[in-house]
């Protein structure tokens, strides 16, 4: 007897779609998952003058309705794709397409462009992590996102006078040349700086989503529980092992799917 198949529309971290093995989250579950990838524009597009998180938020809706023009549609949203899987199905429930649910993983608060509170001690672990398993390939690149990252934040918004002449020339800026790692961190801070004031804002009167929601969250980010009760009213809590960086470790799936079985079983009791 064939399992039933449910497809979800992923919107992935700020890294970009291809950053987890969302077949690995899937094998083993009462419900056979697909996933349909919702990739973010890139740089070029977060430095033209017409971009914001609303257009943003309009175009992913839009291909989310392109993705799944009829019926029911399920969404997930990995850390920042959270909130715009949360903006992008309150614009459906709007449009009173039906959102069968929403599941969030670990999707923790953004302020601001700077650096979160204790960014420091949770880079250590990581690193050390990695050390302890003698993955060293993962480390340099690890080390080199920081530190590409640290200089992103320095140069602050210098950097969207020259960006914008080389997107409209189609030209690569020279520091992105072959270098895989650096123009991901630049179009994670360029979107992050744009959207990151608008997050702020969706809090301030949050509009409840009335979809069934997954809330799979670690420990680290407990402390924004309050704030997705708010937000989504129909919403089971669970909490997964491992920390951001390291959820879809083999170590840690095993317990991201069991909490997702369970949070589904509960909603849909």
């Amino acid at each position: 007897m064939s399992r039933d198949s449910h497809t979800f529309v992923y919107l992935p971290g700020g890294g970009g779609g291809g950053e987890h093995d969302l077949a690995a989250f899937a094998s083993g579950l009462d419900h056979e998952l697909r996933f349909e990838t919702i990739n973010y524009p890139g740089w070029q597009r977060y430095v033209q003058d017409d971009f914001s998180a609303e257009t943003l938020i309009a175009e992913l809706t839009s291909e989310v309705v392109k993705r799944v023009p009829a019926g029911p549609i399920r969404l997930m949203g990995l850390s920042i794709g959270g909130h715009f899987g949360y903006a992008v199905a309150l614009r459906l429930q709007e449009m009173r397409r039906e959102v069968a649910v929403f599941c969030v993983i670990d999707s923790f608060m953004i302020a601001s462009a700077q650096p979160s509170a204790g960014w420091k001690r949770r880079a250590l672990a990581d690193a050390l992590d990695l050390i302890r398993k003698r993955r060293f390939g993962d480390l340099l690149r690890f080390v080199r996102s920081k530190a590409w990252r640290a200089l992103l934040r320095l140069a602050g918004g210098r950097l969207t006078g020259p960006l914008r002449r080389f997107a409209a020339n189609g030209q690569l800026p020279s520091m992105l040349k072959g270098d895989a790692i650096a123009e991901q961190e630049l179009s994670m801070r360029l979107l992050i700086r744009t959207v990151a004031p608008w997050i702020a804002d969706l809090d301030r009167n949050p509009v409840p989503l009335h979809a069934p929601t997954i809330l799979l969250r670690t420990q680290g980010s407990a402390c924004h529980d309050a704030v997705w009760r708010k937000r989504c009213p129909n919403i089971a809590v669970r909490e997964v092992p491992g920390r951001h960086l390291t959820l879809f470790e083999p170590e840690n799936i095993q317990g991201l799917r069991e909490a997702f079985s369970a949070a589904a079983n509960q909603i849909a009791a």
